[in-house]
């Protein structure tokens, strides 16, 4: 991203990976959102559809201190990802608010000025309401938008 403000529209491909004891589940998805620079951080804009909750617009902040993930709509969720640390936050749910508490154990985000293309890595083990529901990796791929 050239400009301090430049907001580039990019396709988004994501995946989650849930391990919990010996399961392990996969959501993939697909949304189209925006990337651009901001002081030292990056944003990452994109709305998701999540299945009987309604839409969730996300906003992921990316800086050299850690991340920071906000949803709003359907689920309202802040919550602060730092490497080796453990952090508190809330979760807004249709059906009430959780207490929930994550401990990063890897982040990485790329930007390739060239190819226009990048992808987001975090991986983390979450507690909700004081239980462990286990060790989550979310991968994030996104390229510029061809118009």
């Amino acid at each position: 991203m050239e400009g301090q403000d430049a907001v580039i529209s990019v396709n988004l491909k994501m995946e989650t990976v849930i391990q919990h004891a010996k399961e392990k589940d996969v959501h993939k998805g697909e949304a189209e959102g925006t990337l651009y620079r901001k002081g030292d951080s990056t944003f990452l804009k994109y709305t998701e559809v999540i299945e009987g909750a309604g839409s969730v617009n996300n906003v992921i902040k990316m800086n050299h201190e850690g991340i920071v993930i906000l949803r709003s709509g359907s689920v309202a969720m802040r919550q602060k990802f730092l490497i080796g640390q453990t952090t508190q936050g809330m979760y807004d749910t249709p059906y009430g608010q959780l207490w929930m508490e994550t401990t990063t154990h890897q982040m990485n985000f790329r930007w390739n000025q060239q190819s226009k293309e990048g992808d987001l890595l975090l991986k983390y083990g979450l507690v909700l309401q004081g239980e462990d529901t286990g060790n989550y990796s979310i991968k994030i791929n996104f390229q510029e938008a061809k118009s």
